[in-house]
């Protein structure tokens, strides 16, 4: 069964059994089996899917039989996601080589197991059983020369190859110029490099940022002039041998772009357009990705950048304001509907003969041009149907949450709720012998709100024709398969399970918590309201005295 591998991981942390804690969550206050609601209970079966694997196939998905595909950032969010789909949905492709590198003391191999410990694959473990044998971990790394990859594997890769997704990058917002333009810049060019020696290559797809380039207020499905002559940038920067020195340029150095991430991606979709003439190569850019809307579960998430960050601190009563206009528009789009748009990208490049005169196709994958959203409207069906259904065992405090785009009350507001609390409360963890934790998580969150601030108080108008079209090209049953039309995506169906997603895959806090977290989150409600009546009696009482010194 399905959940078999839940319920041996998971619950043997409860003395209780599945069908108890069940009982527990579901009443006739809260309906909902959250296992059900995310869908780990209506996995297929794996011999009903061997038999329809006998029928024939659609256009994408005959496209990738007999395929080889090279994936790299196949350990990150995105990668994850591409691998797993590839592999359930595409059953006949040859194999999948991942670009990976040694880290932590773990080998490429042992990172590779890793990798699919993950709920995500949960489904896919249980649906195609055989998957495995058919990946394959390539030593190496995107930011060194020729990819760190040995002449042996390049030359696997040049023989067998047919399909390339480039997606490793550096997404930190404040990285040193010189790791950023070494894996985002350079480690393209050797993806080209790498591109043009395979003899049966059918699509090379660079995955880039909506963002690529957000000093135009308005961004089409084009490439625009690049800040700098990429070489220039690049000889400046691997001929300087001093770090303090690159950091101190480098304000001025990306000048216009908000950080190191966005300047180097619009640096590297420059390259791409000179360095891969006469290759098959496709241009993606999704917005802001975010947990999977259906497949292979719903609300799987596994990291805490953007909103849903803000949501994570949120629901744990750890954050209490932010920076940002919540009436601007905020384009988001589910990582499991961007991998689709992915894969059929691919699949419509391989049918363009490229020649020295054409440019890349380029993919937009956004969501505020067909199916617009505000960020206060994010947070309001994000908060109907999490709390109080699905809040989390460890949450500090109730929900309270009061952003502005004012930055002088902003400032107010963090030195109110966050700075004098979090100093507070980790003396009073000093003076009880636990450790303090508050005011450094606060002092990481305002940072972070720095990083994001240009984001979140900003609103781009996006151009996705040629995504549009995708869509409308592809047959009835590639649209089943691999769905990504986000006008059609309802972002009421996509809050449904976003916070129990982000309890179970992210925050991993398992459900048999669920019934004392939400008896701990009425404590914490009664508290608030408390905490709200003594401040207000407070604030009275000083107001009636500053009235009575005024009159006297």
């Amino acid at each position: 069964m399905a959940l078999d591998l839940h319920r041996k991981n998971e619950f043997k942390k409860s003395k209780k059994s599945y069908d108890e804690i069940i009982k527990d969550i579901v009443s006739d206050d809260f309906p909902l089996n959250p296992l059900e609601l995310v869908g780990e209970l209506s996995f297929d079966d794996p011999a009903t899917l061997k038999e329809t694997d006998k029928l024939p196939r659609s256009d994408v998905q005959e496209f990738y039989r007999d395929a080889s595909i090279f994936i790299t950032g196949g350990t990150g969010f995105m990668g994850k996601m591409l691998i797993e789909k590839l592999s359930r949905s595409c059953p006949h492709l040859k194999h999948i080589y991942l670009l990976i590198r040694n880290k932590k003391g773990k080998d490429v191999n042992e990172r590779i197991d890793a990798i699919f410990e993950d709920r995500l694959f949960m489904r896919l473990k249980h649906e195609r059983p055989k998957f495995y044998h058919k990946i394959s971990a390539i030593a190496g790394d995107a930011s060194l020369p020729g990819l760190g990859i040995s002449p042996r594997d390049r030359q696997t890769l040049a023989d067998n190859v047919n399909i390339v997704f480039h997606a490793a990058a550096t997404i930190r917002f404040d990285e040193h110029i010189r790791t950023a333009i070494n894996i985002n810049v350079l480690g393209t060019r050797e993806i080209i490099n790498l591109a043009k020696e395979m003899t049966n290559l059918k699509a090379c797809m660079y995955v880039s940022t909506a963002y690529a380039n957000c000093v135009h207020s308005k961004i089409e499905e084009k490439f625009y002039d690049a800040p700098y002559n990429y070489n220039g940038v690049i000889s400046l920067v691997t001929s300087a041998n001093d770090d303090k020195k690159l950091e101190d340029i480098t304000p001025s150095l990306t000048a216009g772009w908000p950080n190191t991430y966005t300047f180097t991606k619009a640096l590297a979709e420059d390259l791409a357009k000179h360095e891969a003439v006469g290759l098959p190569l496709g241009i993606f850019r999704p917005s802001v990705v975010i947990s999977t809307y259906n497949e292979p579960v719903r609300g799987w998430i596994d990291n805490v950048y953007g909103p849903i960050g803000m949501i994570v601190g949120v629901g744990a009563g750890v954050l209490h304001t932010h920076h940002c206009d919540v009436t601007k528009v905020v384009d988001l789009v589910p990582v499991d509907l961007v991998v689709n748009a992915l894969i059929c990208s691919a699949y419509k490049v391989s049918k363009t003969t490229p020649t020295i005169e054409s440019k890349p196709p380029i993919f937009n994958y956004v969501s505020s041009k067909q199916n617009p959203i505000s960020l206060e409207n994010f947070f309001d069906v994000i908060k109907k149907y999490g709390l109080p259904n699905w809040p989390t065992i460890n949450a500090v405090w109730y929900y309270s949450f009061v952003p502005t785009n004012n930055p002088y009350l902003y400032s107010l507001l963090f030195l109110l709720f966050h700075t004098i609390p979090g100093y507070f409360l980790d003396f009073l963890c000093q003076i009880t012998g636990r450790k303090p934790m508050l005011s450094n998580i606060y002092r990481k969150m305002k940072k972070a709100n720095t990083a994001l601030a240009f984001f979140a108080n900003n609103q781009w108008e996006f151009n996705d024709n040629n995504t549009s079209t995708l869509w409308k090209d592809m047959s009835e049953s590639d649209k089943k398969i691999f769905f990504f039309d986000i006008k059609e995506m309802s972002w009421d169906y996509y809050a449904r399970a976003c916070a129990i997603g982000l309890r179970l895959y992210l925050v991993k806090d398992d459900i048999h918590t669920i019934k004392n977290a939400r008896i701990k989150w009425e404590k914490l409600r009664k508290a608030h309201l408390l905490l709200k009546t003594i401040l207000a009696i407070v604030l009275i009482r000083i107001c009636w005295f500053i009235v009575n010194m005024c009159f006297n």
